[in-house]
């Protein structure tokens, strides 16, 4: 099958000549049913080539999704964060009830909770398995709490740190506990894989675009006796340029649907441990695999980036090939 193939010419004795933009369309469809078909004449050949584009694709798709599902997962252990505010020793039943009030009306603040003193004490008996060592004591060393959650509108580090600040300079609060740290350190590990996947994700994106030129070189080098012949009887560099186009367009849909296997294969193997582990911390969280948006995402990446690889090789060894 010839690699530059075009369709005999209409019968002349049609009443009207077809359109300019018929005949574009219907060349565009020629050569992408011809690129269709060469295909399978090396089915080994692309079949290689497909999966390196396919890994090459997958691994920076799979981290994305990862991350993604970690950023979720972040936001519901934020969301779950509450602040321990300890009250004076003096403070009363009733001015730590009016206290938790206050504290409710507060927009930052969605719930506001108190805890007096003595069902701190009763609460620790039942949990630490000290109670005969407690109830010696003559005094009760825990005060009063109010167990705070912070509103929707203020879920982030930053904000969960001025909340504090402000709830510290209130006299009748002793103490302020919240474990920043760890949520300091938990959105600095999401940031630096966040960049390292986009960092990773364009250096693999280089890969493919160079897989993908080099392929379309070698094409174009055992071709290149043809293209001079298709040059010198006036074929212009578009019409050339087309079967390659179209050819790096098939690589890039073959190569994001093995793409897209490996990731739901990877999800379905991953899904059953990760749940078991979720659900020992009593989390309803679930490893979720790609979404239809996603899914277009990654077969239009991959389409464009193959298509955007064969073109720039094209135009360069094309340029390179003139009749002398």
């Amino acid at each position: 099958m010839a690699f530059f193939k075009r369709r005999p010419a209409h019968n002349a004795s049609r009443s009207q000549p077809e359109s300019p933009a018929k005949r574009l369309l219907r060349e565009h469809k020629d050569v992408a049913i011809n690129s269709w078909c060469r295909l399978w004449q090396s089915p080994l050949a692309n079949l290689l080539t497909w999966l390196t584009l396919a890994i090459a694709l997958a691994l920076p798709a799979a981290l994305l999704l990862l991350l993604s599902q970690a950023q979720h997962l972040g936001q519901q252990v934020n969301q779950s964060s509450h602040i321990s505010v300890f009250l004076a020793s003096d403070v009363s039943l009733e001015q730590g009830q009016l206290i938790t009030g206050q504290l409710s009306s507060r927009p930052d603040i969605i719930q506001a909770t108190y805890i007096s003193a003595e069902q701190a004490l009763a609460d620790f008996k039942a949990s630490s398995g000290l109670e005969d060592i407690l109830t010696s004591l003559t005094d009760n060393p825990l005060p009063a709490t109010i167990l705070i959650e912070p509103a929707n509108t203020s879920l982030g580090p930053k904000a969960v740190a001025k909340l504090t600040q402000q709830l510290r300079q209130q006299d009748p609060i002793d103490q302020v506990l919240v474990d920043m740290e760890w949520l300091d350190r938990l959105q600095a590990l999401l940031d630096t894989s966040e960049r390292f996947t986009y960092s990773l994700a364009l250096l693999l994106a280089l890969g493919v675009l160079l897989v993908v030129g080099n392929t379309v070189r070698l094409q174009i080098e055992s071709r290149k006796q043809e293209i001079l012949v298709i040059k010198l009887v006036g074929g212009t560099d578009a019409y050339l340029r087309r079967p390659f186009l179209y050819a790096g367009l098939w690589a890039g849909l073959f190569s994001a649907l093995i793409a897209w296997v490996i990731l739901q294969v990877g999800v379905a193997y991953l899904h059953p441990p990760l749940l078991s582990l979720a659900q020992s911390y009593q989390s309803d969280w679930q490893l979720q695999g790609l979404s239809w948006m996603g899914s277009f995402n990654l077969f239009v990446a991959s389409c464009g980036l193959s298509v955007l690889g064969a073109s720039l090789t094209v135009g360069r060894q094309l340029r390179l090939i003139e009749p002398k």
